[in-house]
């Protein structure tokens, strides 16, 4: 088959649309970052219900003003087809759509970890993150001079360079530092900070307590209550391969345990707001399940993808 030369972006979108060409041979013709909004985009339309149905005022406006876009340049007299017709009508809202989203979203950085993975990246002024398991990170590039300012969902630890105000922002409550290093752990009803160089400034929603944090200083709030201690580490033990809590309800312990090794629990019958201290290997399943779950006298049936506890 002969190779097909495109002019214009809505010709080769809409051969796409019409299945005439791949995602393989899409994603040769545009930029990865492009391909990935395109297949989002694409997912919010039924293509076949837009094919059959009658085109509405919009799209008819869209249509006439490529109408004479086609694959190849048809031959004189020639009537192109009115399923090619729509398919390119269809191909240039998605360009629209996609353009609104560009000069709107386009600002907006996330960043997602997956189960049982670490993520570190560099920001823009050269602080660096390191994700822990099923956590987001998000920002906005274009406040980023001016506001410095992040959300985050899950557990990070930040280190970050020294200039103008950093904050972390969570669902239980913000930290804000000047050059330093600190661990941030936020989910229903807990929120974890501690600081391991520097000085970082905690809000807690929950508690409405503003804390302020020098190295080896931590503070958590668990369903309200806010507690206070001191530690010798330099960094989180999770970077390095082990996570390590201390005096949490064990509820808090077995979703880390999800999220390191994508599994889930059936914990019924036990009680999991007692308190556990202690810490499990993020990488040897039987391992981790063992140091958690032996020291509590909780045995533990491991079912495919589901772990079921008993007294």
């Amino acid at each position: 088959m002969s190779k097909i030369t495109y002019n214009n972006e809505n010709s080769f979108l809409a051969d796409w649309i019409s299945d005439k060409i791949s995602d393989i041979e899409l994603k040769e013709k545009v930029s990865n970052e492009d391909f990935l909004a395109y297949k989002k985009m694409r997912k919010t339309f039924d293509i076949i219900q837009e094919l059959e149905a009658p085109l509405d005022n919009t799209l008819l406006k869209i249509k006439e003003g490529i109408h004479k876009t086609t694959v190849e340049t048809p031959k004189k007299g020639k009537v192109l087809s009115l399923y090619i017709k729509r398919a390119v009508a269809i191909a240039a809202s998605f360009l629209l759509f996609f353009s609104v989203y560009n000069y709107f979203g386009s600002n907006d950085v996330r960043i997602d970890s997956g189960f049982g993975e670490q993520k570190e990246f560099a920001l823009l002024d050269g602080s660096t993150v390191i994700l822990n398991a099923k956590s987001t990170l998000t920002y906005n590039k274009k406040d980023w001079e001016s506001k410095r300012e992040l959300f985050l969902d899950g557990e990070a630890y930040f280190k970050v360079t020294k200039g103008n105000k950093f904050t972390v922002n969570t669902k239980n409550g913000s930290v804000t530092v000047l050059g330093t290093q600190f661990n941030v752990n936020s989910k229903d009803g807990y929120f974890d900070v501690i600081c391991y160089e520097g000085k970082v400034r905690v809000s807690d929603k929950n508690t409405q307590i503003v804390s302020i944090l020098t190295p080896g200083k931590a503070v958590k709030t668990i369903d309200k209550t806010q507690k206070k201690w001191t530690l010798n580490d330099t960094a989180p033990n999770w970077i390095s391969g082990q996570s390590t809590f201390k005096d949490v309800p064990l509820k808090i312990v077995i979703d880390a345990l999800e999220k390191q090794y994508n599994i889930t629990f059936d914990k019924t019958t036990i009680d999991d707001t007692l308190n556990f201290t202690g810490s499990f290997d993020n990488k040897k399943l039987p391992l981790a399940l063992a140091s958690v779950f032996k020291p509590m006298n909780i045995k533990y049936q491991i079912n495919d993808k589901n772990v079921i506890l008993s007294k």
